[in-house]
């Protein structure tokens, strides 16, 4: 990660606590990570490992997407849609079929494309 998006990601936890109104020493409290830590996460100056961002996240009631700036959202086309509502009617034995079937659909695929 560079030192830039760190920065961003610290700014955005120090101002997601200051919103809440959360100081350094009850955020410290709450995640059981040191103020001093705290202050270099927000700093931009301390690395930021995958659980402490779940736990920030958590306090500070925000998505982690929040925080990284990521967006995960797929664009289906209309037909791909139609596929993704019907799947949730499905049972569990389907869905699990379904997932074969595209896998050897997939790998089909590739063997024509060589």
């Amino acid at each position: 990660m560079s030192d830039e998006a760190r920065k961003a990601i610290g700014l955005k936890l120090k101002e997601s606590r200051e919103y809440l109104g959360i100081s350094q020493d009850e955020a410290s409290a709450s995640l059981d990570i040191s103020r001093s830590a705290i202050s270099l996460i927000e700093q931009g100056k301390r690395k930021l490992d995958s659980l402490e961002l779940m736990a920030f996240a958590k306090l500070y009631q925000r998505p982690i997407a929040f925080f990284t700036e990521e967006d995960y959202s797929v664009d289906l086309d209309p037909s791909s849609a139609v596929f993704a509502r019907s799947y949730d009617a499905l049972s569990d034995n389907d869905k699990e079929e379904l997932k074969r079937f595209a896998e050897f659909l997939s790998m089909r695929s590739k063997r024509e494309d060589d």
